[in-house]
């Protein structure tokens, strides 16, 4: 963020106020690099932000002109430092609204104010701590630190930063930033949750910026083998997966699905599966899966053993032409192939229905249906809304 400094210039020459309005984005005001100034920031037309800074603590007002040039309806915020400072000084606040003519006056009051209360050495409670987003000269510091290059977005208040990177296989990874009472809370899209630990008083935004890029680089296999999974199947579900998703549920064979649940720190190895279809769909393959698994092989990728494992090709929407009907299962009960991004995936086990619903379908279907459905725990019992044949269904997942 550029900015340009002015050697020797002082807060009284309005000159300079309006010449930033005007011309610059950015203006510091300083007599040397660790004693009083003020910093102009324009936001947006017609505005400006005043950052005061005085021994290495920053103070922040903005101003707002609605009816600029003229200085009628101008409004003011006060950073929360700033406030507890000009409560602390009586009187101060009544006048600074209802005995100042004009804003070059505003910033002289203020910055003395500023002087007088680092002298006399007045402290906010420790109980009114300001928040660590509102010091922008911080924020930039740590953007500095990390490097600007990898700042992806910011806020316009920079309580929100989106840092980024790449790993080796050259994948962006985004690590969001948001800062909130005083502490940033992070989140990325790994299959974990970002387990970074903030200590107030020494872990710097560079350091969590390490982490996450550690935490990257220990994925690499996981999102290497769903990329393969992905490329060598017809994946039903998540619809549009992103790199935090474990899970893919796959296209078997008409009216059967898998749900394969992916271990992110042994991605090769033998996963948690899930058949879904009637019984007399899946119970074949069932079978194969419990008299082949030892040709499981940890080396290879997941659907070539899948293919292996089954003794089948699975099927690709794209390579479908004729008969994909027969792979798209629709609902019985909305007539619909996905409800909110999942497709049906219980089956009725009467093998001359063999209809699909979704489950939150079916299980709303049973609970209306108060003479005919019993329910034990969760689980509800009831009868086919297309054959009538028992059939029963657990709560949808929440």
């Amino acid at each position: 963020m550029d900015f340009e400094v002015l050697q020797g210039t002082t807060l009284s020459n309005f000159v300079f106020v309006e010449y930033a309005y005007m011309n610059l984005k950015r203006l510091r005001f300083s007599e040397g690099p660790s004693s009083a100034g003020a910093m102009f920031t324009l936001n947006s037309w017609p505005s400006c932000q005043i950052e005061w800074f005085e021994l290495g603590k920053d103070y922040l007002v903005h101003l707002g002109f609605p009816n600029y040039p003229s200085h009628e309806g101008c409004t003011i915020n006060l950073s929360y430092d700033l406030k507890c400072i000009v409560k602390n000084k009586n009187g101060f606040e009544q006048q600074m609204f209802q005995r100042v003519n004009s804003v070059e006056e505003l910033i002289d009051k203020l910055g003395i104010l500023i002087k007088d209360h680092h002298k006399t050495n007045l402290l906010c409670s420790n109980n009114e701590k300001p928040s660590v987003a509102t010091n922008y000269s911080k924020v930039l510091a740590e953007i500095d630190a990390i490097g600007w290059e990898k700042l992806f977005s910011v806020n316009h208040d920079f309580t929100e930063l989106k840092l980024k990177m790449y790993d080796s296989l050259n994948h962006q990874h985004i690590l969001n930033v948001k800062f909130k009472n005083n502490v940033p809370e992070f989140s990325a899209e790994y299959p974990r949750t970002v387990n970074i630990e903030w200590h107030e008083d020494s872990s710097t935004l560079s350091e969590m910026y390490s982490l996450f890029c550690r935490d990257a680089e220990q994925y690499q296999d996981f999102w290497k083998a769903m990329e393969e999974l992905d490329a060598g199947c017809w994946v039903l579900e998540p619809e549009n997966p992103s790199r935090r998703d474990t899970y893919r549920k796959i296209s078997i064979a008409p009216n059967v699905s898998l749900k394969i649940e992916v271990d992110p720190n042994h991605p090769y190895v033998f996963p948690s599966i899930t058949w879904l279809g009637s019984e007399t769909a899946v119970s074949k393959f069932r079978e194969k899966v419990l008299d082949r698994i030892e040709v499981w092989d940890d080396d290879l990728p997941i659907n070539t053993n899948l293919e292996r494992l089954l003794e089948i090709s699975l099927p690709l929407k794209q390579t479908l032409d004729m008969g994909t009907e027969n792979y798209e299962v629709t609902c019985c009960i909305c007539y619909s192939e996905r409800l909110n991004g999942e497709v049906p995936s219980r089956t009725c086990d009467n093998p001359n229905c063999g209809q699909s619903f979704h489950i939150f379908c079916l299980y709303e279907w049973l609970r209306s249906l108060i003479q005919t459905t019993r329910k034990q725990g969760n689980k509800v019992f009831g009868e086919c809304p297309f054959c009538e044949q028992p059939i029963s269904c657990n709560p949808p997942a929440s």
